[in-house]
């Protein structure tokens, strides 16, 4: 880490995921007079190279796909113009492919950013088998970098009720 006390905040976003992992990352980044990345990874390709102009090259894990080795968000800037509008927060957006976390922590390194932002999973079946295989993006950061991880919860338990974990639930 360069000087990690004047880079941006970067939150990591996907395209089904509540704004408000977004909304808490402008706090943030209005709180500490900064602006913000927001980067979604691809997790259908990976990086296969550098261009000779510096662009990234992705490859698919499905060749049917037809990508053309480029990963694209076209959403990704409309969500970023939303969820900033009227904070006065300065953004970009970047878009990666590969293992989430991996992705995450080389982007905020490459971008010098104060921490990373990331919001947990929606409850259910799917969501608890995926982190169940490919764990956590949270706990994964937390564990191979060293920025702090801001974990913003989504739909989080009442006192009295059961943990997605929990056999009993």
């Amino acid at each position: 880490m360069k000087n990690p006390d004047h880079g941006p905040v970067l939150v990591g976003i996907t395209g089904d995921q509540p704004d408000a992992v977004g909304a808490r990352a402008v706090e943030f980044a209005k709180a500490f007079s900064t602006e913000i990345v927001f980067v979604w990874v691809d997790t259908t390709q990976y990086t296969s190279g550098f261009m000779s102009d510096g662009t990234v090259a992705f490859a698919t894990f499905d060749p049917e796909l037809g990508l053309e080795g480029k990963s694209e968000a076209p959403w990704l800037d409309e969500r970023a113009a939303a969820i900033t509008a009227e904070s006065g927060v300065g953004w970009r957006t970047r878009v990666g492919a590969g293992q989430p976390a991996a992705v995450l922590a080389a982007i905020a390194e490459e971008e010098d950013a104060r921490f990373i932002v990331v919001g947990t999973r929606e409850p259910g079946f799917i969501a608890g088998l995926q982190e169940f295989l490919g764990g956590s993006v949270a706990a994964h950061l937390a564990h191979t970098q060293a920025r702090p991880v801001i974990l913003v919860p989504l739909r989080p338990v009442g006192k009295n009720e059961r943990v997605p974990w929990d056999p009993e639930a």
